[in-house]
């Protein structure tokens, strides 16, 4: 994910990064770096000049770019991330909650960077229906 002020943008991925288990794997740590949890891997990094501006989401939208969505275990870890993004400071842009307009048993919340990437963290109790052919 591109951002404009690498360190400024870790003050919100780092107690996201630490809630949701990712830790650093590659990078310099003052321009980028990725993070995993042994099965995603997300690098942020500065970009100057900026190649892209996004708006800030309003919330209407179905789809928005520059979304990310990560699939957790349980619940009770949306909430955790959840929480420790609160407690960090941070507001989110959708909070936890069932969100059956995205299939059965769906629960997730989402924030938002400075640089308006979206990050979404969600759990399907219910599995999903299989896709048409």
């Amino acid at each position: 994910m591109e951002v404009e002020n690498f360190s400024e943008a870790m003050k919100f991925y780092a107690p996201l990064f630490a809630a949701a288990g990712f830790g650093k794997g590659w990078g310099d740590g003052k321009s980028y770096a990725g993070h995993t949890n042994g099965g995603y891997t997300l690098f942020i990094g500065e970009s100057k000049p900026r190649r892209v501006t996004r708006r800030m989401p309003t919330g209407e939208e179905f789809v928005v770019t520059d979304h990310v969505g990560f699939s957790v275990g349980r619940r009770e870890d949306v909430d955790a991330i959840d929480a420790a993004m609160r407690k960090a400071g941070f507001k989110p842009l959708f909070p936890a909650a069932e969100l059956p307009e995205f299939g059965p048993g769906f629960y997730a919340v989402t924030y938002c960077d400075a640089d308006n990437n979206v990050i979404e963290f969600g759990h399907r109790s219910v599995a999903a229906p299989a896709a048409p052919n």
